[in-house]
C-alpha cells in the first residue's frame, strides 16, 4: 500500500504525525487532509514485503493469530504498525490498546509526556487533575466547564507536557455513563443515544474492566474478546462540546497547578514535588493495565537499552518544577468548585449543581471501557 492509499491522517502538534488504513476517533481533533511532513507512525493491515531495515520489531497474538487480536510494531522509519483485521474493525480498541501505549513513549523520545491527567485553563493558567481510574476525573472536568463558562478546555484525560512547563492539549472524546450524563445535567441526547447509552454504560464500566483484567491474567484470549465486544457495543464516547454546548478548546496554556482528587472526607493537602511526580508517575502506569501492554509494554520503553521511564519523569519533574499541588478530597465530588480558585483565576462559577452520584466514574482504559 502506498503511502498517499492511506485514508486516515493526524497531526498531533507538529510533534507526531500518524497515517492509518482504519479510522481513529480518539484523534479526531487532530485530523487533517495530508499531512505536509512524513508520517511518523504508519497503522497498516499487511506488513511490507522488506522489514529487514527495522531496528527491533515488537509482535504480540492472544493465541488466535490473524484471527483474533495480532499486532507488529517494526521501528523503522516512519515505525509501521501491522493490526489484524480484527483490530481494525473494533478502532477505540486499535487507539487505546496499541495506538496510545505506542504514542506515550514516541513522545518521550521527542521530548515530551503524555501523562494520564486531565486539564482546564482559567485565564491562560492551565491546572491539571490526576486520580486513580474509577474516581470521577471526567464528571469534574464536564462540571467545572458547564459552571465557568470563562475556562478553556485542553483535554479530560491525558495531557501533553514539555520541560519548559508548557501543557499541550490532547481532546479525546469522553467516556461516559449514563449517570454521568444525569447527573452532570449536560446537554441532551436523542432518545435513541440515551437508550443505548444504559447498555453501553453496564459494559464500559468498572465492573466489566475487572471482569477483563481478570480474562487479561489468564490464558483466555482476552484482546480479542475485548476487540469484538467493543465492535459491537462500542464504548459510549462524546466530545466535549456535545455535552457543554459553547465550551472553549484551547490548544495550549502555562502549568499553574496541579490537584489530586480523592474520595474521602473533605480535606486538602499540600504535596511536595516530589510526591506529585511520583503521583503522576504511578497514575500513568494505571492507565495501561490491560493486553497487551502488560506484556510486551517492557518492549515499547527500552530504548537502546534505557529504560524511558527515567526520561519520561525526568520531563514531568521538570515541568512541575515550582508548580503548587496538592490533594484534594472530596464526599462530595465537590472537587470541579475548587479549579478556578486553584488557578488563582478571577474566573467565577454557577453553582447549579451540588455534586454527581457516587455511582458516577470516570472511565477507565483497558477491558470493556476506554
Amino acid at each position: 500500500m502506498t503511502r498517499a492509499s492511506y485514508k486516515y491522517s493526524y497531526d498531533i502538534h507538529g510533534i507526531i504525525r500518524i497515517q492509518s488504513i482504519s479510522k481513529l476517533p480518539e484523534l479526531g481533533y487532530f485530523r487533517v487532509d495530508q499531512l505536509t511532513k512524513p508520517a511518523d507512525i504508519v497503522i497498516d493491515s499487511s506488513r511490507p514485503a522488506n522489514i529487514s531495515t527495522a531496528t527491533k520489531s515488537v509482535h504480540y497474538d492472544d493465541g488466535l493469530g490473524r484471527l483474533g487480536f495480532d499486532i507488529n510494531i517494526d521501528y523503522t522509519q516512519p515505525i509501521a504498525v501491522t493490526v489484524s483485521t480484527l483490530i481494525t474493525l473494533s478502532p477505540h480498541v486499535l487507539y487505546t490498546n496499541v495506538v496510545e501505549p505506542l504514542l506515550r513513549w514516541t513522545f518521550v523520545q521527542k521530548g515530551y509526556a503524555l501523562i494520564h491527567a486531565a486539564c482546564l485553563s482559567f485565564d491562560g493558567k492551565a491546572v491539571l487533575v490526576t486520580a486513580k481510574t474509577d474516581t470521577g476525573k471526567t464528571s469534574t472536568i464536564i462540571l467545572t466547564a458547564k459552571n465557568t463558562p470563562s475556562c478553556q478546555f485542553l483535554s479530560d484525560d491525558m495531557t501533553i507536557v514539555s520541560s519548559d512547563g508548557k501543557v499541550l492539549s490532547y481532546p479525546k472524546p469522553m467516556t461516559i455513563s449514563f449517570h454521568t450524563l444525569r447527573a452532570a445535567k449536560t446537554a441532551p441526547l436523542p432518545f435513541l443515544n440515551r437508550v443505548a447509552l444504559q447498555i453501553q454504560s453496564r459494559l464500559h464500566s468498572k465492573s466489566g474492566r475487572k471482569v477483563g483484567l481478570t480474562l487479561g491474567n489468564s490464558k483466555f484470549p482476552a484482546a480479542s474478546l475485548n476487540s469484538l465486544v467493543q465492535m459491537i457495543i462500542p464504548p459510549p464516547k462524546y466530545m466535549i462540546d456535545r455535552l457543554v454546548p459553547g465550551v472553549k478548546y484551547v490548544k495550549s496554556a502555562k502549568l499553574n497547578q496541579v490537584m489530586v482528587i480523592e474520595r474521602a472526607p473533605d480535606e486538602e493537602i499540600k504535596l511536595n514535588h516530589d510526591e506529585i511526580v511520583q503521583e503522576l508517575s504511578v497514575n500513568a502506569e494505571d492507565a495501561y493495565g490491560f493486553p497487551p501492554y502488560p506484556i510486551i509494554g517492557h518492549l515499547l520503553y527500552t530504548w537502546d537499552g534505557k529504560d524511558l521511564h527515567t526520561q519520561e519523569r525526568a520531563i514531568v519533574s521538570a515541568a512541575l518544577e515550582g508548580c503548587p499541588a496538592r490533594l484534594v478530597r472530596s464526599a462530595n465530588f465537590g472537587w470541579w468548585k475548587r479549579m478556578p480558585e486553584l488557578a488563582g483565576s478571577a474566573a467565577k462559577t454557577e453553582d447549579t449543581d451540588q455534586g454527581i452520584s457516587a455511582v458516577d466514574s470516570s472511565m477507565p482504559h483497558g477491558a470493556f471501557a476506554n
